[in-house]
């Protein structure tokens, strides 16, 4: 009974573990060694501004920087960076098998049935585009998907942007 107990715990801890998946997707035509200037655009009108969105939009800064890339104004800039996000509670089902009967004849002798247990977390989707600012289509998209673990500081969640970030970041530019 112990090894099966820690079995399950064991699985449950390594599940329930964060894993940032990224995925990437760009466009194979264009030469994105001319792109040398960035702005990013976000929705910063009244009502809207967020702590959230300007950790991001300053950790997307950062990262742009140390990549050589150079922020300059909206009209002058080569590409544009726009970011979207979604929150939303998923549901894990996850099944373990409990022998039934009476102590102590069911550890050897007792029939195991399946038990369903319901967990729910909250995933979080970070989509970081690069936009053409002449035609506003999408020559490169990024995306970040995870399960958001429970933050208590600023700097925590500062903290979490930023992996979050250069994680979506890893392969911009893409490979010529």
């Amino acid at each position: 009974m112990p090894r099966i107990f820690i079995l399950i715990f064991t699985l449950f801890i390594v599940t329930s573990c964060s894993h940032m998946q990224a995925t990437h997707d760009y466009n194979p035509g264009v030469d994105f060694s001319k792109l040398k200037t960035f702005t990013i655009l976000y929705d910063h009108t009244k009502g809207t501004k967020t702590l959230m969105k300007d950790r991001i939009a300053q950790a997307l800064k950062n990262e742009l920087l140390a990549k050589g890339f150079r922020q300059v104004a909206r009209d002058q800039a080569d590409f544009w960076v726009v970011f979207h996000t979604n929150v939303t509670t998923r549901n894990q089902i996850m099944t373990d098998y409990q022998r039934i009967g009476v102590y102590p004849y069911y550890r050897r002798m007792g029939p195991m049935v399946p038990v369903q247990r319901e967990y729910m977390y909250t995933e979080g989707k970070l989509v970081v585009d690069a936009m053409d600012p002449k035609d506003k289509a999408i020559l490169w998209r990024g995306k970040v998907t995870d399960r958001l673990p429970t933050l208590k500081t600023p700097q925590e969640r500062m903290k979490y942007i930023q992996k979050a970030v250069k994680e979506v970041l890893k392969d911009f530019p893409p490979p010529k």
